[in-house]
């Protein structure tokens, strides 16, 4: 029987809609997620209107705080990384929170890619304890450029649900490979795991049929139970970094 994916996605947007709650705090809405952060607490970001009628959501600094008082500094290198991930969200930082505007028409999608960019920025920096020097986005960088694998980065597709997500990485049609998109998944938990899949769900049904979507999963940071099998489960190929050097992998990636 075949799987009615539009069906699926529906159904995703409305548990996400009942697991929300907001409270009024003071001048700010506050409103809390079903998203968990690497800590297992729930994400949670805060709405205010200006006097014009521009609506603006923050962290409230809660992102890099916590990332902070866990020894987490963002300069030099961290720090363009931040930038970078901010960039391609539409986000901004502003007194230390992850903060982005939007209007009534488009809160919905405003409000979605602060969460994404509030996911990424907690799993990009959160560090193994064998890799401080350096990040997962920048070692996947380096390994396509030594092998001459061809990429686009920061690419942004909007899936059936009318909701944009961002890839890390799209890996060219060619002759004889598919279009194939790749994430980045460097705290392998389920909340990191749900995300990518629902964009994966939700992208695949307005790309080419025959597209493929790559996760690299960084197996140095302990891997939550059922990560892997959910992602075979939806049929995406799975690199485990230990194993990128393996027969087969650079032929997978290649043009």
């Amino acid at each position: 029987m075949e799987i009615d994916i539009e069906k699926l996605i529906n159904a995703y947007v409305d548990w996400l809609k009942g697991e929300i709650s907001i409270a009024k705090c003071g001048e700010h809405f506050e409103i809390t997620s079903p998203y968990l952060d690497r800590n297992n607490d729930y994400l949670q970001i805060y709405v205010t209107q200006a006097d014009n009628g521009a609506i603006y959501l923050t962290d409230d600094g809660y992102i890099l705080s916590s990332l902070a008082s866990e020894g987490m500094l963002i300069t030099g290198s961290r720090k363009a990384l931040l930038n970078s991930i901010l960039r391609k969200y539409g986000v901004i930082l502003s007194d230390n929170a992850l903060t982005i505007k939007a209007s009534i028409r488009d809160f919905p999608q405003k409000k979605h890619l602060l969460l994404q960019a509030m996911l990424t920025v907690d799993d990009m920096f959160m560090a193994s304890q064998n890799r401080v020097a350096s990040f997962f986005l920048e070692d996947i960088q380096e390994f396509f450029t030594q092998n001459d694998i061809f990429y686009t980065d920061n690419v942004q597709f909007t899936g059936t649900s009318g909701f944009i997500h961002t890839y890390d990485y799209v890996l060219q049609r060619s002759k004889t490979k598919p279009e194939r998109l790749c994430r980045a998944l460097n705290s392998p938990t389920k909340t990191n795991v749900t995300n990518i899949l629902f964009g994966w769900e939700d992208t695949r049904t307005t790309r080419h049929d025959d597209s493929k979507l790559i996760v690299f999963v960084n197996d140095e940071n302990k891997i939550s139970s059922g990560v892997i099998e959910s992602l075979e489960n939806y049929d995406a190929a799975t690199i485990l970094w230990s194993e990128r050097n393996q027969p087969g992998v650079i032929d997978q990636l290649s043009a």
